[in-house]
């Protein structure tokens, strides 16, 4: 897989060969400990902007999304006007859980009603009922409202942040902050897109682990037979040659669809560059967001962290909202492409999970093809507070 950056250049993953110095991984407590991952928690997961989702999963007034983000279950909805809102998935009375995590995606009225004591809240999750709770208690209701979340969209993601209000950066800022950004990619209209195949899978690895492979394509030539023979760069273990626009990847010549034989039935995207239609571009948004795109299609994987060795995948596949109505709509060769490359990812990426766990395994070593993983490595490190390396 490929990465990608902010227009015309990239930081320090440019180092030219001659100048690039072999740099020390994560060690291996970062990848098994549950005292890092509960740093983690705090730091990346509750401390900052992260995906959840899509817009077009709560649509309208009172549709809602639950998720469980690191342990933690947090909804986000629309109000009357319909604006997004997120709030932890917790009742303000006494604790309880307000929402199923399953189905994740449901549809209140005019409140959400609490399961046990039926305390119910508005949209913007102001405190409007009561039952037997005398009015002469000196009760006030505005006291209580639900416990609040930022949550902004962009480009058709959900993301919410749990940190205090005074706390949190501008959504666009920590979007354009890092060597990669889902922000150089607006001609693709990515709020347009709409839902067309998803797909999930538990993977025992954890989630930098995922990040990791994802950066770098040392492991495709081994891993990933079908692949190098679509993009043909990766059969030198490189995910970039530095000249392409926006860290891009020709496909093999003739090739117009990311499919096993580089066709397929599905109407490309309208007014991209001539050279998109050509190339498949790919982009992490830290913490766990990645974005793959193609002349016809867009894939993305989801990471939802559920321990130090355990990470839930949600894969989605996006296309033009008239490619879907088509009767004619026949995703299936981008998705079995897809599919396939990702057990091969979930099942290499379970066998380093169980290499970094062992007694012996310190940390390893990035030669300069591994270079987007020290990037993520640097970023991982403001995120929890470490001194970086460079």
């Amino acid at each position: 897989m490929t990465t990608e950056a902010r227009p015309a250049t990239r930081h320090a993953p440019r180092t030219p060969i001659a100048a690039w110095q072999p740099r020390p991984t994560l060690a291996g407590v970062d990848y098994t400990s549950g005292e890092v991952y509960a740093v983690e928690r705090e730091q990346v997961w509750f401390g900052g902007w992260v995906c959840i989702g899509r817009a077009e999963e709560i649509p309208d007034p009172g549709d809602y999304l639950v998720c469980d983000l690191a342990g933690e279950s947090i909804f986000v909805t629309r109000n009357r006007a319909g604006e997004i809102r997120g709030f932890y998935n917790v009742c303000a009375h006494r604790g309880t859980k307000l929402l199923d995590d399953e189905p994740a995606c449901g549809h209140v009225g005019k409140v959400f009603k609490c399961p046990y004591h039926a305390w119910s809240y508005d949209l913007d999750g102001r405190l409007v009922g009561t039952p037997n709770v005398d009015e002469d208690e000196q009760f006030l209701r505005d006291d209580y409202p639900l416990h609040a979340i930022g949550a902004e969209t962009y480009a058709g993601f959900l993301f919410v942040n749990l940190a205090q209000p005074a706390a949190r950066r501008p959504l666009a800022e920590h979007l354009r902050d890092g060597t990669e950004s889902i922000t150089n990619f607006e001609r693709y209209r990515l709020d347009e897109l709409r839902l067309g195949r998803r797909l999930v899978y538990e993977v025992a690895a954890n989630w930098k682990i995922i990040v990791e492979n994802y950066n770098e394509c040392l492991h495709c030539p081994t891993v990933h037979p079908e692949l190098v023979q679509i993009v043909p760069l990766y059969r030198f273990g490189e995910v970039w040659d530095g000249e392409t626009p926006d860290d891009g990847n020709w496909m093999v010549d003739g090739a117009t669809s990311f499919t096993r034989t580089g066709r397929s039935e599905l109407s490309p995207f309208p007014d991209l560059r001539p050279d998109d239609y050509r190339m498949y571009s790919g982009t992490f948004q830290f913490p766990n967001l990645m974005l793959n795109l193609h002349p016809d299609a867009a894939m993305t994987y989801l990471l939802l962290p559920r321990g130090p060795g355990h990470t839930t995948v949600v894969s989605e596949y996006l296309f033009r909202p008239e490619t879907i109505a088509s009767p004619d709509f026949q995703p299936d060769p981008v998705v079995e492409l897809w599919d396939l490359i990702s057990k091969q990812d979930w099942t290499i990426c379970e066998r380093a999970q169980t290499g970094v766990s062992s007694r012996s395994y310190r940390s390893g070593v990035y030669p300069r093809k591994d270079r987007f993983l020290f990037e993520f490595n640097e970023q991982y490190r403001r995120a929890l507070g470490r001194p970086t390396l460079r």
